[in-house]
């Protein structure tokens, strides 16, 4: 699912496995909660960005009485190849241009290597001026019927998140470009 608005640029997929693939208002908490949820790029470093995007994101799912997510380093891995990949190669997608699904490329990291059962999923976002703050992205995000199931989804318990200076699509500056994955694994 894809969707653009005010130069906000959102995709969502999720997927999980037990032997076989299947496809399957504001944010809670405060800018003054979050650190830097209402920064833009050049405001804070990358990852006072980041850690208020995560933060912004537990927030809406311990409001709803679902455990935080805690950072997977291999999550992490695969989300910021990829938002460097397409802002690298001008693409916005769940797909790298030679079609490698998210995930394979989270495969990749050896996130899901040794349990039988997993579940997956990945949000993708860009935005530009005050479109591109953490604050922005959760909203537009949680707005998203597809983006949202992935953030609320019970079952995840790790999350990994890149963030990469610059727009997929050009001339669009400043920006930020978002990959969140999302996994459980048993």
């Amino acid at each position: 699912m894809r969707l653009s608005r005010h130069h906000i640029r959102l995709s969502a997929a999720a997927a999980l496995s037990a032997s076989a693939l299947a496809l399957a208002g504001a944010p809670a908490a405060s800018a003054a909660s979050c650190g830097s949820a209402s920064a833009q790029p050049g405001e804070v470093s990358k990852a006072a960005m980041a850690s208020s995007t995560i933060c912004l994101l537990n927030a809406e799912r311990t409001e709803r009485g679902l455990r935080p997510l805690k950072v997977n380093r291999r999550l992490s891995r695969a989300a910021t190849a990829h938002a460097d990949d397409m802002v690298r190669r001008d693409y916005f997608s769940h797909e790298t241009l030679i079609g490698t699904s998210f995930v394979t490329r989270i495969r990749r990291t050896g996130y899901l290597s040794g349990p039988r059962a997993w579940i997956v999923g990945e949000n993708l976002a860009w935005g530009s001026g005050d479109r591109s703050s953490p604050a922005s992205i959760v909203r537009a995000w949680m707005h998203s019927p597809g983006h949202r199931a992935n953030i609320l989804q019970r079952r995840f318990r790790e999350i990994g998140l890149g963030l990469v200076m610059g727009a997929p699509k050009q001339p669009f500056n400043p920006a930020v470009t978002y990959a969140t994955e999302f996994g459980a694994r048993s």
